[in-house]
């Protein structure tokens, strides 16, 4: 599927109010040595989220470096320190993408994958992508919308999460401010 098809896709799953202010973006650098890109989500035109290539492996790589040292493992050159190394890149994957770091090759996955997801799937996703773009749902009452509790969220689901709520109307300068 083309990226234009597949933005178009995406971007109608959004409920109205929002359609048109949220979009979704995808961009490669022809003039970069290695031709790299990036993903990215925008409100109002502004970059509320990005997914590049660059960032993700400078995050990557400082992740796994800190946990090898923290490990005293110095890489994989014998089967025994293999496995702690292993055990370390997957550990620097999980922290970077906990962190809200993503490539933009797991960002198009991510877009892919939540076309084809019930909003009960979406919801109970472990990509925190998805679970965010699900706060932007058509299928996403208002009713849901209200109770759906965000304060154990991604920051990225918060802030698509009151995005929506503001754009419903659901919240309002005297809720933000509280009693």
């Amino acid at each position: 599927m083309k990226w234009s098809q597949l933005k178009k896709r995406i971007e109608t799953t959004f409920a109205d109010s929002v359609r048109g202010r949220v979009e979704v973006w995808n961009t490669r650098y022809h003039k970069a040595h290695d031709d790299a890109g990036e993903g990215y989500i925008t409100i109002d035109g502004e970059r509320v989220a990005s997914f590049g290539e660059y960032t993700y492996f400078v995050r990557l790589y400082g992740e796994e470096r800190r946990l090898l040292a923290e490990s005293g493992s110095t890489g994989c050159g014998d089967a025994e320190r293999a496995e702690g190394y292993d055990r370390v890149w997957d550990q620097a994957k999980k922290t970077t993408a906990d962190r809200g770091v993503f490539a933009p090759w797991e960002f198009n996955q991510a877009l892919f994958d939540y076309l084809g997801l019930s909003m009960a799937d979406i919801l109970s996703s472990d990509n925190p992508i998805i679970r965010a773009l699900g706060m932007l749902d058509r299928r996403f009452g208002k009713r849901r919308l209200r109770e759906y509790d965000v304060s154990a969220e991604h920051p990225r689901v918060q802030t698509l999460h009151q995005v929506r709520c503001e754009a419903e109307g659901l919240i309002t300068d005297d809720t933000r401010r509280g009693p």
